[in-house]
Protein backbone atom coordinates (compact mmCIF):
# COMPACT_ATOMS: atom_id res chain seq x y z
CA UNK A 1 0.00 0.00 0.00
CA UNK A 2 0.96 3.65 -0.73
CA UNK A 3 0.49 5.55 2.84
CA UNK A 4 0.45 9.36 1.72
CA UNK A 5 0.40 10.66 5.77
CA UNK A 6 1.54 12.94 7.19
CA UNK A 7 2.07 14.00 3.29
CA UNK A 8 -1.58 14.17 2.75
CA UNK A 9 -1.64 16.84 5.51
CA UNK A 10 -0.18 19.40 3.46
CA UNK A 11 -2.76 18.92 0.47
CA UNK A 12 -5.62 20.52 1.18
CA UNK A 13 -9.06 18.72 0.53
CA UNK A 14 -10.35 21.02 -2.53
CA UNK A 15 -7.14 20.68 -4.16
CA UNK A 16 -7.23 16.28 -3.71
CA UNK A 17 -10.99 16.26 -4.82
CA UNK A 18 -10.75 18.79 -7.63
CA UNK A 19 -7.35 16.73 -8.86
CA UNK A 20 -9.56 13.27 -8.33
CA UNK A 21 -11.46 13.36 -11.48
CA UNK A 22 -8.25 14.36 -13.67
CA UNK A 23 -6.19 11.47 -12.29
CA UNK A 24 -9.29 8.97 -13.11
CA UNK A 25 -8.95 10.95 -16.79
CA UNK A 26 -5.27 10.02 -17.32
CA UNK A 27 -5.79 6.26 -15.80
CA UNK A 28 -8.27 6.60 -18.52
CA UNK A 29 -6.22 7.56 -21.27
CA UNK A 30 -3.19 5.27 -20.57
CA UNK A 31 -5.46 2.04 -21.15
CA UNK A 32 -6.70 3.90 -24.30
CA UNK A 33 -3.44 4.58 -25.76
CA UNK A 34 -2.59 0.63 -25.29
CA UNK A 35 -5.77 0.22 -27.39
CA UNK A 36 -4.53 2.93 -30.00
CA UNK A 37 -1.01 0.96 -30.16
CA UNK A 38 -2.73 -2.18 -30.26
CA UNK A 39 -5.21 -1.43 -33.36
CA UNK A 40 -2.15 -0.03 -35.21
CA UNK A 41 -4.07 3.34 -36.03
CA UNK A 42 -1.22 5.99 -33.59
CA UNK A 43 -1.88 9.64 -34.60
CA UNK A 44 1.02 11.44 -35.47
CA UNK A 45 1.22 13.46 -32.00
CA UNK A 46 1.36 10.25 -29.82
CA UNK A 47 4.09 8.45 -31.96
CA UNK A 48 6.18 6.75 -30.48
CA UNK A 49 3.69 5.51 -28.35
CA UNK A 50 6.04 2.95 -25.66
CA UNK A 51 2.27 1.84 -23.74
CA UNK A 52 2.89 -1.94 -24.47
CA UNK A 53 4.65 -2.53 -21.13
CA UNK A 54 0.80 -1.98 -19.67
CA UNK A 55 -0.47 -5.73 -20.39
CA UNK A 56 2.69 -7.09 -21.28
CA UNK A 57 2.85 -8.96 -18.11
CA UNK A 58 -0.35 -10.34 -18.62
CA UNK A 59 -0.11 -11.03 -22.35
CA UNK A 60 3.51 -13.05 -21.42
CA UNK A 61 1.40 -15.09 -18.84
CA UNK A 62 -1.34 -16.05 -21.40
CA UNK A 63 -1.38 -15.37 -24.86
CA UNK A 64 2.21 -15.45 -24.98
CA UNK A 65 3.24 -18.34 -22.74
CA UNK A 66 5.17 -19.69 -25.57
CA UNK A 67 7.80 -16.81 -25.23
CA UNK A 68 7.74 -16.96 -21.65
CA UNK A 69 8.37 -20.69 -21.83
CA UNK A 70 11.01 -20.35 -24.23
CA UNK A 71 12.72 -18.17 -21.88
CA UNK A 72 13.00 -20.07 -18.90
CA UNK A 73 13.78 -22.85 -21.33
CA UNK A 74 17.19 -21.02 -22.76
CA UNK A 75 17.94 -19.85 -19.46
CA UNK A 76 17.99 -23.01 -18.29
CA UNK A 77 20.11 -24.27 -20.55
CA UNK A 78 21.97 -21.33 -20.51
CA UNK A 79 22.63 -21.98 -17.06
CA UNK A 80 23.67 -25.04 -17.28
CA UNK A 81 26.53 -24.00 -19.63
CA UNK A 82 28.57 -21.20 -17.69
CA UNK A 83 29.68 -20.09 -14.63
CA UNK A 84 29.93 -16.17 -15.81
CA UNK A 85 27.42 -14.92 -17.46
CA UNK A 86 28.43 -10.83 -18.44
CA UNK A 87 25.42 -9.21 -19.68
CA UNK A 88 26.05 -5.76 -21.69
CA UNK A 89 23.69 -3.12 -22.11
CA UNK A 90 23.15 0.74 -21.26
CA UNK A 91 19.93 2.62 -19.60
CA UNK A 92 16.76 0.24 -18.99
CA UNK A 93 19.14 -2.32 -20.68
CA UNK A 94 20.65 -2.43 -17.81
CA UNK A 95 19.27 -0.36 -14.92
CA UNK A 96 16.33 -3.24 -14.84
CA UNK A 97 18.26 -6.66 -14.49
CA UNK A 98 20.49 -4.58 -11.63
CA UNK A 99 17.23 -3.50 -9.95
CA UNK A 100 16.42 -7.47 -9.99
CA UNK A 101 19.81 -8.82 -8.93
CA UNK A 102 20.18 -6.75 -5.93
CA UNK A 103 16.96 -6.88 -5.02
CA UNK A 104 16.36 -10.77 -4.93
CA UNK A 105 19.50 -12.22 -5.33
CA UNK A 106 21.79 -13.36 -2.07
CA UNK A 107 23.99 -9.62 -1.38
CA UNK A 108 26.99 -11.42 -1.73
CA UNK A 109 25.79 -13.69 -4.96
CA UNK A 110 29.04 -13.60 -6.81
CA UNK A 111 31.16 -14.59 -3.64
CA UNK A 112 29.23 -17.52 -3.15
CA UNK A 113 30.06 -20.97 -4.62
CA UNK A 114 28.37 -22.55 -7.20
CA UNK A 115 25.96 -24.67 -4.96
CA UNK A 116 25.04 -21.88 -2.64
CA UNK A 117 24.11 -19.76 -5.77
CA UNK A 118 21.09 -22.32 -6.64
CA UNK A 119 23.76 -23.78 -9.41
CA UNK A 120 23.41 -19.85 -11.08
CA UNK A 121 26.23 -18.14 -12.46
CA UNK A 122 28.01 -15.53 -11.38
CA UNK A 123 26.94 -11.64 -12.88
CA UNK A 124 29.12 -8.96 -14.42
CA UNK A 125 28.35 -5.88 -16.12
CA UNK A 126 29.81 -3.95 -18.67
CA UNK A 127 28.63 -1.99 -21.90
CA UNK A 128 27.30 0.71 -19.33
CA UNK A 129 29.62 3.49 -19.28
CA UNK A 130 32.79 3.95 -21.63
CA UNK A 131 35.52 3.05 -19.28
CA UNK A 132 39.02 1.88 -20.53
CA UNK A 133 40.18 0.85 -17.16
CA UNK A 134 36.60 -1.12 -16.01
CA UNK A 135 36.93 -3.04 -19.12
CA UNK A 136 40.32 -3.90 -19.23
CA UNK A 137 39.62 -5.07 -15.44
CA UNK A 138 36.62 -7.31 -16.23
CA UNK A 139 39.13 -8.76 -19.48
CA UNK A 140 41.99 -9.39 -16.99
CA UNK A 141 39.19 -11.44 -15.02
CA UNK A 142 38.15 -13.18 -17.60
CA UNK A 143 41.75 -14.47 -18.64
CA UNK A 144 41.91 -16.18 -15.56
CA UNK A 145 39.84 -18.99 -16.90
CA UNK A 146 41.87 -21.03 -18.66
CA UNK A 147 40.03 -24.62 -19.59
CA UNK A 148 36.76 -23.82 -21.49
CA UNK A 149 35.90 -27.33 -20.69
CA UNK A 150 35.82 -26.71 -17.37
CA UNK A 151 32.56 -25.23 -15.97
CA UNK A 152 34.08 -23.15 -13.49
CA UNK A 153 35.71 -21.46 -15.95
CA UNK A 154 33.19 -21.23 -19.18
CA UNK A 155 31.67 -17.45 -19.48
CA UNK A 156 29.11 -16.46 -21.61
CA UNK A 157 27.47 -12.87 -23.12
CA UNK A 158 23.94 -11.71 -22.68
CA UNK A 159 24.10 -8.29 -24.91
CA UNK A 160 21.04 -6.08 -24.76
CA UNK A 161 20.06 -3.59 -27.18
CA UNK A 162 17.09 -2.67 -29.33
CA UNK A 163 18.84 -1.02 -31.94
CA UNK A 164 22.97 -1.92 -31.61
CA UNK A 165 24.45 1.00 -32.40
CA UNK A 166 24.21 2.49 -28.91
CA UNK A 167 27.98 3.27 -28.79
CA UNK A 168 28.64 1.92 -25.34
CA UNK A 169 27.16 -1.43 -25.61
CA UNK A 170 28.28 -1.77 -29.37
CA UNK A 171 31.96 -1.44 -28.35
CA UNK A 172 32.12 -3.11 -25.05
CA UNK A 173 30.30 -6.15 -26.95
CA UNK A 174 32.85 -6.06 -30.06
CA UNK A 175 35.68 -6.45 -27.17
CA UNK A 176 33.93 -9.14 -25.28
CA UNK A 177 32.88 -10.98 -28.10
CA UNK A 178 36.98 -11.31 -29.23
CA UNK A 179 37.80 -12.39 -26.08
CA UNK A 180 34.88 -14.95 -26.13
CA UNK A 181 35.77 -16.20 -29.46
CA UNK A 182 39.42 -16.24 -28.20
CA UNK A 183 38.57 -18.51 -25.78
CA UNK A 184 36.04 -21.13 -27.06
CA UNK A 185 37.21 -20.84 -30.53
CA UNK A 186 36.30 -18.23 -33.12
CA UNK A 187 34.76 -21.31 -35.04
CA UNK A 188 33.65 -23.16 -32.16
CA UNK A 189 30.13 -24.24 -31.26
CA UNK A 190 29.99 -21.83 -27.77
CA UNK A 191 31.22 -18.66 -29.76
CA UNK A 192 27.65 -18.62 -31.07
CA UNK A 193 25.78 -20.38 -28.72
CA UNK A 194 27.04 -18.80 -25.62
CA UNK A 195 26.23 -15.23 -27.23
CA UNK A 196 21.97 -14.39 -26.22
CA UNK A 197 21.28 -11.40 -28.19
CA UNK A 198 17.63 -9.12 -27.38
CA UNK A 199 17.02 -6.90 -29.29
CA UNK A 200 14.80 -5.02 -31.66
CA UNK A 201 13.09 -6.70 -34.56
CA UNK A 202 15.18 -4.55 -36.99
CA UNK A 203 18.73 -2.97 -36.20
CA UNK A 204 22.90 -3.71 -36.14
CA UNK A 205 22.35 -5.75 -33.77
CA UNK A 206 19.94 -7.82 -35.57
CA UNK A 207 21.57 -8.09 -38.60
CA UNK A 208 25.28 -8.68 -36.68
CA UNK A 209 22.76 -11.72 -35.11
CA UNK A 210 21.63 -13.20 -37.95
CA UNK A 211 24.94 -12.79 -40.20
CA UNK A 212 26.90 -14.53 -37.09
CA UNK A 213 24.47 -17.38 -36.47
CA UNK A 214 23.62 -16.79 -33.23
CA UNK A 215 20.71 -19.34 -32.56
CA UNK A 216 19.20 -18.23 -29.41
CA UNK A 217 17.57 -14.16 -30.20
CA UNK A 218 15.20 -12.97 -27.89
CA UNK A 219 13.23 -9.62 -29.30
CA UNK A 220 12.51 -6.12 -27.23
CA UNK A 221 8.95 -5.82 -28.63
CA UNK A 222 7.73 -2.74 -30.26
CA UNK A 223 5.55 -0.18 -28.08
CA UNK A 224 8.01 -0.91 -25.31
CA UNK A 225 10.92 1.64 -24.83
CA UNK A 226 13.81 1.04 -23.27
CA UNK A 227 13.43 2.08 -19.84
CA UNK A 228 10.00 0.17 -19.68
CA UNK A 229 11.66 -2.92 -20.78
CA UNK A 230 12.27 -4.46 -17.39
CA UNK A 231 9.91 -7.27 -18.02
CA UNK A 232 10.37 -8.00 -21.79
CA UNK A 233 12.76 -10.71 -22.24
CA UNK A 234 15.82 -7.97 -21.45
CA UNK A 235 15.43 -8.33 -18.06
CA UNK A 236 13.37 -11.22 -17.87
CA UNK A 237 15.85 -13.74 -19.21
CA UNK A 238 18.92 -12.71 -17.52
CA UNK A 239 16.99 -12.88 -14.53
CA UNK A 240 15.81 -16.03 -15.24
CA UNK A 241 19.67 -17.57 -15.91
CA UNK A 242 19.84 -16.63 -11.68
CA UNK A 243 17.52 -18.32 -10.54
CA UNK A 244 14.21 -15.57 -9.97
CA UNK A 245 10.69 -16.05 -9.83
CA UNK A 246 9.72 -14.33 -13.37
CA UNK A 247 6.31 -15.68 -13.35
CA UNK A 248 5.97 -14.44 -9.73
CA UNK A 249 7.15 -10.59 -11.54
CA UNK A 250 5.10 -10.80 -13.86
CA UNK A 251 2.54 -11.90 -11.74
CA UNK A 252 2.61 -9.48 -9.39
CA UNK A 253 2.80 -6.32 -12.24
CA UNK A 254 0.15 -8.10 -14.18
CA UNK A 255 -2.31 -7.87 -10.82
CA UNK A 256 -0.92 -3.94 -10.33
CA UNK A 257 -2.43 -3.38 -13.38
CA UNK A 258 -5.04 -4.42 -13.23
CA UNK A 259 -6.08 -2.78 -10.15
CA UNK A 260 -5.18 0.48 -11.47
CA UNK A 261 -7.86 -0.22 -14.37
CA UNK A 262 -10.73 -0.17 -12.00
CA UNK A 263 -9.10 1.54 -8.70
CA UNK A 264 -10.12 5.36 -7.48
CA UNK A 265 -7.93 7.87 -6.08
CA UNK A 266 -7.83 6.99 -2.57
CA UNK A 267 -7.75 3.72 -2.58
CA UNK A 268 -5.02 3.04 -5.66
CA UNK A 269 -1.60 3.01 -4.74
CA UNK A 270 -0.50 4.31 -8.56
CA UNK A 271 -3.52 7.18 -8.41
CA UNK A 272 -2.41 8.02 -4.81
CA UNK A 273 1.29 7.96 -5.38
CA UNK A 274 0.76 10.74 -8.67
CA UNK A 275 -1.91 12.92 -6.77
CA UNK A 276 0.00 13.39 -4.18
CA UNK A 277 3.35 13.68 -5.58
CA UNK A 278 2.10 15.97 -8.00
CA UNK A 279 0.04 18.01 -5.73
CA UNK A 280 2.96 18.70 -3.68
CA UNK A 281 5.52 20.17 -6.74
CA UNK A 282 2.31 21.93 -8.24
CA UNK A 283 1.27 23.91 -4.99
CA UNK A 284 4.23 23.49 -2.32
CA UNK A 285 7.20 23.74 -5.30
CA UNK A 286 8.42 19.99 -4.16
CA UNK A 287 9.97 19.89 -7.41
CA UNK A 288 12.93 17.31 -5.92
CA UNK A 289 11.35 13.32 -5.22
CA UNK A 290 13.24 11.52 -2.56
CA UNK A 291 13.26 7.99 -2.73
CA UNK A 292 14.69 6.63 0.25
CA UNK A 293 15.50 3.09 0.40
CA UNK A 294 15.70 1.45 3.84
CA UNK A 295 18.42 -1.32 3.78
CA UNK A 296 20.64 -2.03 1.25
CA UNK A 297 18.81 -4.00 -1.67
CA UNK A 298 16.42 -1.61 -3.18
CA UNK A 299 19.00 1.09 -4.26
CA UNK A 300 19.65 -0.54 -7.63
CA UNK A 301 15.39 -0.27 -7.56
CA UNK A 302 15.79 3.59 -7.29
CA UNK A 303 18.22 4.49 -9.58
CA UNK A 304 16.23 2.54 -12.04
CA UNK A 305 13.08 4.97 -10.96
CA UNK A 306 15.47 8.13 -11.20
CA UNK A 307 16.17 7.02 -15.05
CA UNK A 308 12.51 6.51 -15.69
CA UNK A 309 11.18 9.37 -14.55
CA UNK A 310 13.91 11.55 -15.25
CA UNK A 311 13.70 10.41 -19.10
CA UNK A 312 10.20 10.30 -19.24
CA UNK A 313 9.22 13.41 -17.74
CA UNK A 314 12.22 15.80 -18.06
CA UNK A 315 11.26 17.81 -20.88
CA UNK A 316 10.38 20.94 -22.17
CA UNK A 317 11.82 22.31 -19.19
CA UNK A 318 9.13 20.54 -16.64
CA UNK A 319 9.33 17.18 -14.80
CA UNK A 320 10.88 16.56 -10.85
CA UNK A 321 14.04 15.87 -10.27
CA UNK A 322 14.58 12.33 -8.74
CA UNK A 323 17.08 11.38 -6.13
CA UNK A 324 17.27 8.05 -4.29
CA UNK A 325 19.45 7.31 -0.99
CA UNK A 326 19.57 4.43 1.45
CA UNK A 327 18.58 4.73 4.62
CA UNK A 328 20.23 4.18 7.67
CA UNK A 329 23.34 4.95 5.75
CA UNK A 330 22.75 8.35 3.62
CA UNK A 331 21.02 9.99 7.31
CA UNK A 332 24.77 10.35 7.84
CA UNK A 333 25.46 12.31 4.87
CA UNK A 334 22.29 13.60 3.26
CA UNK A 335 19.95 13.66 6.74
CA UNK A 336 20.51 16.82 7.68
CA UNK A 337 20.03 18.65 4.45
CA UNK A 338 16.70 17.04 3.73
CA UNK A 339 15.75 18.51 7.20
CA UNK A 340 17.26 21.50 7.15
CA UNK A 341 17.71 22.46 3.76
CA UNK A 342 15.97 23.72 0.70
CA UNK A 343 12.19 22.86 1.05
CA UNK A 344 11.73 21.66 -2.38
CA UNK A 345 11.85 17.94 -1.73
CA UNK A 346 9.21 15.25 -0.71
CA UNK A 347 10.68 11.96 0.21
CA UNK A 348 8.90 8.51 -0.25
CA UNK A 349 10.29 6.00 2.24
CA UNK A 350 10.49 2.99 0.30
CA UNK A 351 10.29 0.09 3.40
CA UNK A 352 10.07 -3.64 3.59
CA UNK A 353 8.03 -4.60 6.12
CA UNK A 354 9.89 -8.27 6.52
CA UNK A 355 13.01 -9.41 6.17
CA UNK A 356 13.74 -11.98 3.72
CA UNK A 357 16.01 -14.23 6.55
CA UNK A 358 15.74 -14.67 10.17
CA UNK A 359 16.18 -11.52 12.29
CA UNK A 360 19.66 -11.14 13.67
CA UNK A 361 19.57 -9.87 17.02
CA UNK A 362 21.81 -7.73 18.92
CA UNK A 363 24.13 -9.59 21.16
CA UNK A 364 24.85 -9.03 24.63
CA UNK A 365 28.27 -7.93 25.84
CA UNK A 366 29.71 -8.59 29.56
CA UNK A 367 29.90 -5.18 31.78
CA UNK A 368 33.34 -4.62 31.42
CA UNK A 369 32.75 -4.58 27.53
CA UNK A 370 29.95 -1.98 26.86
CA UNK A 371 31.68 0.14 26.01
CA UNK A 372 29.44 1.20 23.24
CA UNK A 373 26.30 1.13 25.65
CA UNK A 374 24.44 -1.16 23.32
CA UNK A 375 23.59 -3.61 26.31
CA UNK A 376 20.90 -1.85 26.40
CA UNK A 377 19.47 -2.82 22.89
CA UNK A 378 21.01 -6.67 23.51
CA UNK A 379 18.13 -8.79 22.81
CA UNK A 380 16.94 -6.49 19.88
CA UNK A 381 16.08 -7.77 16.47
CA UNK A 382 18.09 -5.99 13.80
CA UNK A 383 14.82 -5.40 11.71
CA UNK A 384 13.06 -3.73 14.77
CA UNK A 385 16.39 -0.89 15.25
CA UNK A 386 16.12 -0.18 11.91
CA UNK A 387 12.03 0.32 12.08
CA UNK A 388 12.52 2.32 15.52
CA UNK A 389 14.77 4.86 12.91
CA UNK A 390 12.24 5.16 10.09
CA UNK A 391 9.67 6.10 12.78
CA UNK A 392 12.19 8.42 14.41
CA UNK A 393 13.47 9.93 10.57
CA UNK A 394 9.78 10.14 9.92
CA UNK A 395 9.06 12.34 13.44
CA UNK A 396 11.89 14.57 13.12
CA UNK A 397 10.95 15.48 9.78
CA UNK A 398 6.98 16.14 10.52
CA UNK A 399 8.17 18.47 13.26
CA UNK A 400 9.87 20.57 10.55
CA UNK A 401 6.66 20.39 8.86
CA UNK A 402 8.87 18.12 5.47
CA UNK A 403 6.57 16.15 3.91
CA UNK A 404 7.24 12.06 4.06
CA UNK A 405 5.11 9.09 2.83
CA UNK A 406 5.87 5.61 2.97
CA UNK A 407 5.72 2.99 0.30
CA UNK A 408 5.45 -0.59 2.11
CA UNK A 409 6.20 -3.78 0.67
CA UNK A 410 5.15 -6.41 2.53
CA UNK A 411 8.13 -8.44 1.40
CA UNK A 412 11.11 -8.30 -1.23
CA UNK A 413 10.48 -11.87 -3.06
CA UNK A 414 9.80 -11.58 -6.79
CA UNK A 415 5.86 -10.80 -6.71
CA UNK A 416 6.18 -7.72 -4.78
CA UNK A 417 9.12 -6.29 -6.50
CA UNK A 418 7.08 -6.73 -10.37
CA UNK A 419 4.39 -4.84 -8.56
CA UNK A 420 6.88 -1.96 -7.53
CA UNK A 421 8.28 -2.10 -10.68
CA UNK A 422 5.57 -2.01 -12.70
CA UNK A 423 3.63 0.56 -10.26
CA UNK A 424 6.22 3.14 -11.17
CA UNK A 425 6.04 2.25 -14.93
CA UNK A 426 2.36 3.38 -14.37
CA UNK A 427 2.66 6.09 -12.53
CA UNK A 428 5.14 7.35 -14.71
CA UNK A 429 2.34 7.55 -17.69
CA UNK A 430 0.10 8.60 -15.39
CA UNK A 431 1.87 11.72 -14.67
CA UNK A 432 2.74 11.89 -18.19
CA UNK A 433 -0.76 12.00 -19.30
Amino acid sequence: PYRPDPARKYVSATAWNELVPKLAAARDEIFADLELLQSGSIPGEKDPLDAGFIDLPQRLLTSESQLLSEIETAAAKFREQVDRMLVLGIGGSYMGLRALFEALCHPYHNELPRQLRGNAPRLSFEGENVDNDAQRGLLDLLALSQNPRELADRWGIVVISKSGGTLETAAAFRLFRDALEAFYGAESVEATSLVIPVTGETGRLRSLSQQRGYPTTFPIPDGVGGRFSVLTAVGLFPAAVLGIDIRALLQGAADITERLRTGQPGSDPVLDYVGISHLLERDLGLDIRILSTWGKGLEAVGLWYDQLLAESLGKHERGAMPLTVVNTRDLHSRGQQHQEGKRDRLITNLIVDEPRTAPLTVPAAAAALDQDQLNRLSGKPVPALLAAAIQGTNEAYAEDRRPTADLHLPRKDAYCIGQLLQMFMLATAVEGG
